[in-house]
């Protein structure tokens, strides 16, 4: 089976072997949409693609878009944490929230480890105005240990791990936060957070997502791996006509939008029987610094092999494939 690509906007058709007669595909697109006044309209560059491979996105690195389904709708922000009106404040609040599900961290301007009366204790965050939302600057690090380098293995290249006291003293804390559990004590060691790509080898995300036996060997692999999201950005579902608002990254305040009518449609054909399906939203990623949106979007199926039966996917506008 090929995809005809009919849309014209970047999309792919993934495909599996199953067993011997059977095949797991996905139809997968990516539009990119740009914010106006509220709403999106689509983009006429298209700068996000499509791929089976890891591949250079505007953003960096780009994991492949190689799997048949999701644990649910990945939600990911894209740059920095800016202060309003452009005022230096020494915290921001970063959220994204579509319809009820809300996820997002906390932003801390610079701070160090400085004597307290009984203990070290967090300095006050310096005024800042903007802060890459990358995890360099979330918890984690490297410490030497007798001359051994030691990593804080959930996220080696972040800043705030340290293996004793005198280590930390007038040492940097992290900037990027879970409001939900804020770092105290020189020793605490929480779960690093972001609001970007997680990486696959991110140890919460493999803990949440593989079931290892009493063997060791891995017994299940749920779709919640394959989420690209940090696993507090993956929302359950979200339907067309969900409101949108990212706060914390522009200074001209919060960015609000609707998440469009389901757009595509993919009328797939095996032998003699014929549906036509919509995508459902798969990813939504911002980027404040371009008032630009890319909407995933996907519908994993699968089919029997015939030997010469005629198979194919179509891959429509949802206007023309009514028409």
């Amino acid at each position: 089976m090929k995809l005809d690509n009919r849309a014209g906007v970047p999309a792919t058709l993934w495909r599996t072997i199953i067993d011997e007669h059977r095949i797991a595909a996905a139809v997968v697109a990516r539009v990119t949409y740009r914010i106006e006044k509220g709403r999106l309209e689509l983009d006429p560059e298209q700068p996000w693609q499509v791929s089976s491979a890891p591949w250079e996105s505007p953003q960096g690195p780009m994991p492949p878009d190689d799997c048949f389904t999701r644990g649910g709708v990945d939600l990911l922000i894209f740059g920095h944490a800016r202060a309003p009106h452009d005022r230096p404040v020494p915290k921001i609040e970063v959220r994204f929230a579509v319809g009820s599900f809300v996820c997002g961290l906390d932003v801390y301007g610079p701070r160090f480890w400085r004597e307290g009366v009984f203990r070290l204790e967090p300095s006050e965050p310096v005024p800042f105005l903007e802060c890459p939302l990358t995890l360099e600057h979330a918890y984690g690090g490297k410490q030497l240990w007798d001359g051994i380098e030691v990593p804080y293995t959930a996220n080696p290249q972040g800043k705030g791990y340290y293996l004793d006291e005198g280590a930390a003293r007038y040492q940097p804390l992290p900037n990027l936060e879970d409001p939900r559990a804020p770092i105290r004590k020189w020793n605490d060691q929480p779960v690093p957070v972001g609001v970007g790509l997680c990486p696959r080898s991110f140890g919460p995300r493999v803990q949440r997502s593989v079931e290892i036996d009493a063997a060791g060997a891995i017994r299940r692999i749920a779709p919640s791996f394959f989420n690209d999201a940090f696993p507090d950005c993956v929302a359950p579902r979200v339907e067309p006509g969900t409101p949108a608002e990212v706060w914390g990254v522009h200074p001209a305040g919060p960015l609000r939008f609707v998440v469009p009518d389901t757009p595509l449609v993919a009328r797939i054909r095996v032998g003699n029987h014929e549906v036509e399906r919509r995508l459902a939203v798969d990813q939504i990623g911002v980027e404040p610094d371009f008032l630009r949106v890319f909407i995933t979007y996907r519908y994993p199926f699968r089919y029997a092999v015939i030997r010469m039966q005629p198979r194919g996917c179509v891959l429509y506008w949802a206007e023309e494939a009514r028409s």
